[in-house]
C-alpha cells in the first residue's frame, strides 16, 4: 500500500469504531491498531510521539477526578496533537492488550445516562473522533510534502545518534591513550585552558570578526595538540602567543601557564 491507501484504511478502521456499539468496540479497536501497525509512516509518527512520553504521569494530567460526582471521573483532551497521539494510542493499546478494561473506563469517565450505549458515544467523540483527525491531519501533511517524512526522521535521528556514539567511543578511547602517555595531562590541561579562552572571546564585546579570528587561532592550537607534530604544536603556539601579546589583558598569565605544558608534549612525542 502506498501512504493514501494506508490513510485510507485507517480512517475507514477509525469510523468503524466511531459507528459500532459497545459490544463490537473490542474487535473494532484491534482492527484500527492493526491499521496502524500495516503502516510504516504511521509506525514512525507514533514512535516519535511515543519517544519520552511519560503514560503515568499523562493519566494523573488528562483522567482526573469529577468535581460534580464521587468515585467519577473526567477526560481532558491534551492540546498538542504529539501528547494526543501519544496518550489516546496507549489508552488503546492497554484496552486492546486488557490492562484497561473498556468498560471500566466509560463508566468511570464517560457515564451519561447510565446506559453503555451514551457513553460509548460519548468516548468516541471525546477521544476517538480527535485521534483519528490528527493522524489524518498529519499524514496527509506528509503525502503532500508539507512535513518530512517520518520515516526519513527516524532514520536520520538514528544516524545522528549512532555517530554520536560512535565519536563519544572514539573520544574515549583517545583520552584512555593520552592518559597512558607521559604528557596526557599536559595536553588535558592545555585543552581545558584553551576552552576557556575560546568563552573569554564569546562572552567579550569584541566584534564578530574579530572574535572569529581569535577563536581560530585558538582552534587551530587545540586542533593540533593531540597531533605527535612537533613544527605544527610549535607554530600553532607560536600565532596563539601573539594573539595573546595583543590582547594582554584577556589572557593574562595564559602564556606561562601553557609554555611549560606544551614544552612537557613536545618533549614527550
Amino acid at each position: 500500500m502506498n501512504k493514501r491507501e494506508e490513510l485510507d484504511l485507517f480512517l475507514e478502521r477509525a469510523n468503524e469504531l466511531i459507528d459500532s456499539t459497545y459490544i463490537l468496540a473490542d474487535v473494532k479497536i484491534a482492527g484500527l491498531l492493526k491499521s496502524i501497525a500495516s503502516s510504516d509512516t504511521m509506525v514512525a509518527i507514533f514512535k516519535n510521539c511515543l519517544s519520552g512520553f511519560d503514560y503515568y504521569g499523562a493519566q494523573k494530567k488528562y483522567l482526573v477526578p469529577s468535581k460534580y460526582v464521587k468515585d467519577k471521573g473526567e477526560f481532558l483532551l491534551p492540546q498538542n496533537s504529539r501528547e494526543l497521539l501519544a496518550f489516546i494510542f496507549t489508552l488503546l493499546a492497554d484496552i486492546d492488550g486488557n490492562r484497561t478494561s473498556l468498560g471500566d473506563f466509560i463508566n468511570k469517565y464517560f457515564f451519561e445516562d447510565g446506559s453503555f450505549a451514551s457513553g460509548y458515544s460519548a468516548f468516541t467523540n471525546a477521544v476517538i473522533k480527535p485521534f483519528k483527525n490528527s493522524v489524518k491531519m498529519l499524514m496527509e501533511s506528509v503525502i503532500e510534502g508539507k512535513l518530512q517524512d517520518p520515516v526519513e526522521a527516524i532514520v536520520e535521528k538514528e544516524e545522528k545518534l549512532a555517530k554520536e556514539k560512535e565519536e563519544s567511543e572514539r573520544n574515549k578511547i583517545k583520552e584512555q591513550e593520552l592518559s597512558k602517555k607521559a604528557y596526557g595531562n599536559s595536553i588535558k590541561t592545555v585543552k581545558e585552558l584553551l576552552f576557556a579562552d575560546k568563552q573569554k572571546i564569546k562572552n567579550s564585546k569584541l566584534l564578530v570578526v574579530d572574535k572569529k579570528d581569535m577563536t581560530l587561532v585558538v582552534d587551530m592550537l587545540a586542533n593540533v595538540i593531540e597531533s605527535e607534530d612537533k613544527d605544527a604544536i610549535e607554530y600553532a603556539f607560536v600565532a596563539y602567543k601573539y594573539l595573546a601579546k595583543s590582547k594582554k589583558c584577556m589572557f593574562r598569565g595564559r602564556i606561562k601557564a601553557l609554555s611549560s605544558e606544551i614544552r612537557n608534549i613536545v618533549n614527550g612525542i
